[in-house]
C-alpha cells in the first residue's frame, strides 16, 4: 500500500468506526429491509433480493459490501417475517458479517392505508484487523490493536403505507450488545426516515420520488433525495443527490413479473473523487406472488 493511500485510509478509519458504521446503498428505494425491519410488510409476495455494492473504484481498501434480504407474509394473515445476511468489509483491516431476522405486525388504519410495526434481532462476527495496515504501527501504537468480538443487536420500525406512497421511521441497531466489553469501536444508533410517492401518469409512465434522512449522534446528517420514472411497466430509471457524498444514477430493468436486476453509479462528489473512479452498485431482485393483488411499486 502507497504512503499516500495508507494516510487516507488512516484518516478514513475513525470516519468508519463511527459516523459510517452501516452500509450506504443507492438503491435502498428498492430493498427497503436493510432500514427498516417493518417494511416486510408493503408487499405480499415473497421477495428474495441479493446486491453487492463496490464503492471508491480504484481506492484500495476501499469498502464493499454484499447483502442478501428475504421478506415474506406469514399465510394470508397481516405479519410478515424478513432475514438480512450481510458482509461488510474495508480493505483487510475491517471485516463485518452479519446475520438478522425481523417479524412485523399491520393494522389498516383507513381504507387501503396501513401501519407496520416491526422489530429485528441479528448477530454479527466484527474483526478489525488494524495490523494489516502497518505491522510498525502495530508494534508501537496500542490503537493499532486488532480487535475480533461477536456483537448481537435489536432494531425498530415504523411503516405507514398504501399502493400511492410509504413513510418510516427506524433505528435497525437500535441497541447493541458486544462480548468483548474492551473494544474500543464506539456504537451510535442509526436514525432513518423515508418515504417516497407514486404518481400515475398513465400506462406507460409512472413517477416515484424518494427520500431518506440518516441521523447518527456525532455526525452530520446525510439526505438523499431520489426521483425514478417507470416507463412501460419495464424499467426504472432515475438520479440521486447524496449530501456531502455523490450524485447517483439507477436503472432497473424488469425482465419478467418474477425477475428485476438493477444497477446504480456514484458520482462521487466530495474530495475522494481525486483518488477514486465512483462506486458499482448491482441489484438481483425475484419477487413471488402467492396471493392476488396489485403490482407493489415500493
Amino acid at each position: 500500500m502507497s504512503i499516500r493511500r495508507l494516510l487516507v485510509l488512516v484518516w478514513l478509519l475513525p470516519l468508519f468506526c463511527s459516523g459510517q458504521q452501516k452500509a450506504i446503498l443507492s438503491q435502498y428505494m428498492f430493498s427497503g429491509l436493510v432500514a427498516n425491519p417493518a417494511y416486510s410488510s408493503i408487499d405480499n409476495a415473497l421477495n428474495m433480493t441479493a446486491v453487492s455494492r463496490h464503492q471508491w473504484v480504484g481506492f484500495k481498501g476501499a469498502p464493499n459490501t454484499q447483502i442478501f434480504s428475504l421478506h415474506s407474509p406469514i399465510n394470508e394473515s397481516n405479519s410478515s417475517f424478513g432475514a438480512i445476511l450481510m458482509r461488510d468489509q474495508i480493505a483487510e483491516v475491517i471485516i463485518d458479517n452479519a446475520a438478522f431476522l425481523s417479524f412485523a405486525q399491520k393494522v389498516e388504519i383507513a381504507e387501503e392505508t396501513f401501519l407496520s410495526l416491526g422489530i429485528n434481532g441479528g448477530i454479527s462476527k466484527y474483526q478489525a484487523n488494524y495490523s494489516e495496515i502497518s505491522d510498525e504501527a502495530f508494534m508501537i501504537d496500542p490503537v493499532f490493536a486488532n480487535e475480533n468480538d461477536i456483537r448481537s443487536s435489536v432494531g425498530l420500525g415504523l411503516m405507514l403505507f398504501s399502493n400511492k406512497f410509504y413513510a418510516g421511521l427506524s433505528a435497525p441497531s437500535f441497541m447493541e450488545f458486544r462480548g468483548n466489553k474492551r473494544t474500543r469501536t464506539a456504537f451510535r444508533t442509526h436514525w432513518i426516515a423515508q418515504g417516497g410517492y407514486l404518481v400515475d401518469f398513465g400506462e406507460n409512465l409512472k413517477f416515484k420520488p424518494n427520500a431518506m434522512v440518516k441521523y447518527v449522534n456525532g455526525s452530520p446528517m446525510q439526505i438523499d433525495v431520489n426521483a425514478n420514472f417507470l416507463i412501460a411497466e419495464t424499467l426504472w430509471l432515475g438520479s440521486s443527490w447524496r449530501s456531502f457524498d455523490s450524485m447517483n444514477f439507477i436503472a432497473e430493468l424488469q425482465i419478467s413479473p418474477k425477475l428485476q436486476v438493477g444497477y446504480a453509479y456514484d458520482l462521487t462528489t466530495s474530495q475522494l473523487s481525486h483518488v477514486q473512479k465512483g462506486s458499482h452498485e448491482i441489484m438481483l431482485s425475484f419477487r413471488f406472488a402467492k396471493w392476488d393483488g396489485p403490482r407493489c411499486y415500493f
